[in-house]
Formats: C-alpha cells, sequence, structure tokens
C-alpha cells in the first residue's frame, strides 16, 4: 500500500474514532481511567450522607405534617357533619344546656348533657372504643403544649379537662370532648360569649409528638357549627405564647394554610 493510500486508509477509519494502534497504546501507557479512585468515592458518599442528614429530617416532617393535616381535616368533615345531624334529636345548638352539674362520678364523672352530644354523634362514627373521663382512649404519657409553659387540666394518659368524654375512631383518631367558658374560649382564638363544648382531636392518635398546635387540635361548637380554634383570633399561635393551652389557636391556622410551619 503506497503512503497516501496508507494515509486516506487512517483518515478515514478516524472519522469513526481512534485506531486500533492508538487505542492500544493509549491503554498499554495508563492513560485512560476507567472509575473513580477510592478517595474520590469516599469523597463523593461523605457530601451525599451531609446533603440527606440534612435534608431528610425536613422531608420526613412535611410528610408527617401531611398526614396530620390529611386526617384533621377528614375528621374535621365527620364531626361538623354528625352535630349538625344531631340537632334533629337535641335542638339547635344554642339552646342547649352546657351544665357539669349532671356528673355521675360512680359512672366515671361525664356530665349526662355531654354524654347525650356524645351518644347524638355516635351514630355518624365509626368509634372503635369510647371512655368516661379515665384512660384508654387517648395516648398514654403526657400531653405537651406548644409553649411547654400552658396551663389547663391535662391529665396523663386521660385527655384534657375534667368532666370530659373520650372516644377512639377507627382509623386512631382521639377525641376529647370538654365544656368551656367564655373566658376560656377567648383564650384560645374565640370571640363565643357562651358556655360550649370542645372537641380535642388527636388526629394521629398514639403516634408523637403529641402536642397540642402540632397533631392535637381543637375544635369549638358555637351557633354557627364547629368552629377551629383561632377563628377569630390566632396570634397566640407560637411557640412563645403563655395563654391557656399554648397552640390551640393554631388549630385555624392550619386549616387556613395547609402546613405547620410554627
Amino acid at each position: 500500500m503506497s503512503f497516501f493510500n496508507k494515509n486516506a486508509f487512517r483518515i478515514r477509519n478516524r472519522a469513526n474514532g481512534f485506531t486500533l494502534a492508538e487505542v492500544s497504546s493509549t491503554l498499554s501507557h495508563g492513560n485512560y481511567k476507567f472509575a473513580f479512585t477510592l478517595a474520590e468515592v469516599l469523597i463523593t458518599l461523605g457530601i451525599i450522607g451531609i446533603v440527606a442528614a440534612m435534608t431528610l429530617p425536613t422531608l420526613i416532617q412535611k410528610q408527617n405534617d401531611a398526614a396530620i393535616i390529611a386526617s384533621l381535616k377528614k375528621n374535621y368533615s365527620i364531626l361538623s357533619q354528625a352535630l349538625v345531624k344531631s340537632q334533629l334529636k337535641l335542638g339547635f345548638f344554642e339552646t342547649w344546656d352546657i351544665d357539669t352539674s349532671g356528673s355521675n362520678p360512680e359512672e366515671g364523672g361525664t356530665p349526662a348533657n355531654m354524654k347525650n352530644v356524645y351518644n347524638a354523634i355516635k351514630p355518624e362514627l365509626k368509634v372503635l372504643k369510647e371512655c368516661e373521663d379515665k384512660a384508654g382512649c387517648w395516648h398514654k404519657g403526657t400531653t405537651k403544649t406548644l409553649s411547654g409553659k400552658g396551663s389547663g387540666t391535662i391529665r396523663d394518659s386521660i385527655g384534657i379537662g375534667s368532666g370530659i368524654f373520650i372516644f377512639k375512631l377507627a382509623d386512631g383518631t382521639n377525641i376529647s370532648i370538654d365544656d368551656f367558658a367564655p373566658a376560656t374560649l377567648n383564650q384560645i382564638g374565640s370571640n363565643y360569649n357562651k358556655s360550649t363544648y370542645a372537641f380535642w382531636v388527636d388526629a394521629n392518635g398514639d403516634k408523637r409528638p403529641n402536642t397540642i398546635g402540632r397533631d392535637i387540635f381543637l375544635f369549638i361548637l358555637t351557633d354557627r357549627g364547629l368552629v377551629p380554634a383561632g377563628i377569630d383570633h390566632y396570634t397566640n399561635c407560637d411557640t412563645k405564647s403563655t395563654a391557656l393551652y399554648s397552640g390551640a389557636a393554631c388549630t385555624a391556622k392550619v386549616l387556613s394554610e395547609g402546613k405547620i410551619d410554627y
């Protein structure tokens, strides 16, 4: 093959890549890298680990919050509808007699009027278990407030309040019924001026954090129906609030904004 034919052949083959001789020469002289070095792999894994450590807790928390909010919305809707239907038996909300004088200590200390309300809404709920002012339907251990500084009657493993009625739904949600006076309602973001019933909803049941404003939220029965605490003002929805049951007024904020960001 002439000199010119040899070079023409080489040029044609270069159009499709290196010649066999060039590839062989490159490999034999160690000028081609097949993979990362161990040091490079370790550095890369270290960076991935740092990024994961920084982002995973936030992602997990957002996922948990989304599940809590979904449960909260569902049970708010169920409770609201059940209470609206209960008026067929008990009359309009504004005519209800909210009075703790009908409590029966030998039966658990739950007021008779409160039990009437529960019995009226029970057919609309999928109740797994019910408890009269005693443990068994609430998470075990302490219920915390958002700031850790709130006052009020919080009873370990029983619920929130005294003379209460607690029940557990089939989906694991825990609900506690109590009665509040206007002075108490004002501290949890409501301007309602009559004594009424309040419903504490532990949206993720026995799971942590078992904290008011995080997974435990409050609803108030008014002449407008069942409304979220904080409906009139939730300025005390923060971790520094010293309001009664701090975090309770966050219910309206969470439902309105669809997030837990405090």
